[in-house]
């Protein structure tokens, strides 16, 4: 008896992204994996009585999108749940605004309740300014307020969510965070990059990160993404808890890459270590920040801000040598590792603790990772290369930043530069592609983490006011898709599994409702995806839902 198909789609336009960017027409599957691609005819013979098919028509068929850069986990907690106020600026555009919505919400909260804020931008208002402690303080005088802007990386508190972080006129400026204080020394309740802050809320319950986790799966089918790359959960047990059985309950469908913050793995070292899992679950690197968020002005770089007298290396959160020690014990253990940096010079501290452990301490193929890369030099770019190190591009910022970037950022010649495409790809580096999700959210009413949004972004380097940002960073819809897929894959050791449409990999794809690679650039972040398919299982349709 012949081999038979589960699910055969056939009708369509696939893009494989394989290493010749192969364009089928039906891919044919079995027990979850692609048993064959190729035309129609190809996989007729696969057919039979019990098998599933799908006539698509002429839609567009790619491999499932891999999201990898997200924080999956923290859309349980108190500061990115889906139900606090959504402050941004779009939406509520003044400080005003804000403070009544915090008032409303005070008036409905029990005494002593946290109430929080999320997506919050200051450049972005009209006042251009946080609000302050004293302000939240009358908006809420029952209850502790938080206020944190889209990232995460700054906040404004209230007098009472301040005290319950123990931060006081007598704190210290923590390594690599900035209290903001007033004339006479007093807090203002801005912080920035203040890490004590993020502990103070009550923390989520098990149930609560499940919930979380199970949320953030089904937005993610409804986007095509079927892999993600959780780059730090929470660091505590309970985190790798509710993935485990969140996944075990099959109420996460998409396929997750977990990282660990460095501080908590090295210092809970039980053995395990990247690549450890399977299909559905797998240990990723472990996780460490160099450098903050330029909205925050805490991204290092060479040269000041262009409206702060800082080169933000407040922001650092090593020396050098620090760093370089950091480094090389998670890649003596043999950990990949992934390094938050954005700053031109926070990639350079990042990049030479890289390069220095590995010259210490050779290993084969440890593919470490430069997470954001916002403003790369040449130089570093080079090195990497050579160092085999994957630069994981936010491919969002010339359109959600950009004109601040130019503005107010680091001006127009440098903003030109930022997440340099372009020049990574024609290096040879295989550059992957995220949403930092929480940052934005697949249902973000404003800023959504749609990838093919993020493939139109890369492809047109526009901001929102339509000023070009760049354009000679700009890339194809082929590459950009490529970045999404294969590259994502491979960020991950995983390439020889998933990333493209060919037998014997994972049967992960997208069915969309046109071909992102054929229509006007900026339009690609209206193509609709009316399937995902995640083991060869149709895990959300567009007409169903």
């Amino acid at each position: 008896m012949s081999l038979r198909a589960d699910l055969v789609l056939r009708g369509a336009t696939v893009l494989t992204v394989d290493a010749a960017d192969s364009v089928a027409e039906a891919v044919a599957v079995r027990a979850g994996r692609i048993l064959a691609v190729g035309r129609d005819t190809d996989v007729s013979s696969l057919i039979g009585p019990a098998t599933r098919v799908l006539d698509l028509r002429g839609r567009t068929v790619t491999p499932g999108f891999i999201d990898s850069h997200t924080h999956n986990v923290h859309v349980g907690e108190f500061r990115y749940s889906f139900a606090q106020l959504n402050l941004a600026a779009e939406l509520v555009p003044s400080v005003e605004q804000a403070l009544a919505l915090v008032r409303e919400r005070a008036a409905a909260a029990r005494p002593g309740a946290w109430i929080g804020g999320r997506n919050y931008d200051p450049n972005g208002m009209r006042e251009r300014r946080w609000p302050t402690r004293w302000e939240l303080d009358k908006a809420a005088p029952g209850n502790p307020v938080l206020i944190t802007i889209r990232g995460g990386h700054a906040c404004a508190a209230s007098s009472r969510a301040l005290q319950a972080a123990g931060i006081s006129r007598d704190t210290p400026d923590p390594a690599g965070g900035v209290i903001e204080r007033d004339g006479h020394g007093e807090p203002t309740g801005v912080l920035r990059d203040v890490v004590a802050i993020r502990h103070a809320p009550p923390p989520a319950t098990l149930a609560e990160l499940k919930d979380g986790l199970a949320a953030i799966s089904d937005l993610y089918l409804k986007l095509g993404i079927t892999s993600v790359h959780d780059a730090g959960a929470t660091p505590r047990p309970e985190s790798y808890r509710a993935y485990q059985e969140v996944v075990d309950e099959g109420r996460f469908a998409v396929r997750a890459y977990l990282m660990r913050y460095a501080e908590f793995a090295l210092e809970r070292d039980i053995g395990l270590r990247t690549g450890f899992g399977d299909e559905r679950l797998r240990l990723g690197a472990v996780k460490m920040f160099m450098d903050g968020s330029i909205q925050c002005f805490t991204c290092a770089f060479r040269e000041p801000y262009v409206t702060r007298p800082t080169r933000g290396w407040e922001g650092l959160r090593y020396t050098q040598e620090e760093a370089d020690e950091r480094v090389a014990e998670a890649h003596r253990l043999g950990w990949q590792v992934a390094i938050h940096a954005q700053g031109d010079w926070g990639i350079t501290v990042a990049v030479n603790a890289l390069e220095r452990a590995m010259r210490a301490h050779p290993r084969p193929d440890p593919r470490h990772r430069i997470e954001h890369a916002l403003c790369p030099a040449r130089e570093d770019l080079e090195r990497m290369r050579a160092l085999g190190i994957v630069p994981n591009f936010f491919l969002f910022h010339p359109w959600f930043w950009g004109d601040q970037h130019i503005g107010e950022f680091i001006g127009p010649e440098r903003a030109a530069g930022m997440v340099p495409a372009r020049t990574a790809l024609d290096l040879g580096l295989p550059a992957c592609a995220h949403s930092d999700c929480p940052v934005c959210t697949p249902d973000d009413p404003v800023w959504p983490s749609n990838p093919l949004w993020g493939m139109a972004c890369a492809v047109s380097r526009r901001t929102r006011s339509g000023a070009d940002i760049g354009p000679g960073e700009r890339i194809t819809a082929r590459e950009a898709l490529r970045m999404y897929t294969l590259h994502g894959a491979h960020a991950s050791f995983e390439e020889g599994i998933k990333g493209s449409l060919e037998p014997g990999k994972l049967a992960d794809m997208a069915v969309l409702g046109a071909n992102p690679l054929a229509v006007d650039p900026w339009a690609i972040k209206d193509v609709p995806v009316e399937k995902t398919i995640v083991g060869g299982r149709i895990v959300y349709d567009a007409e169903r839902a």
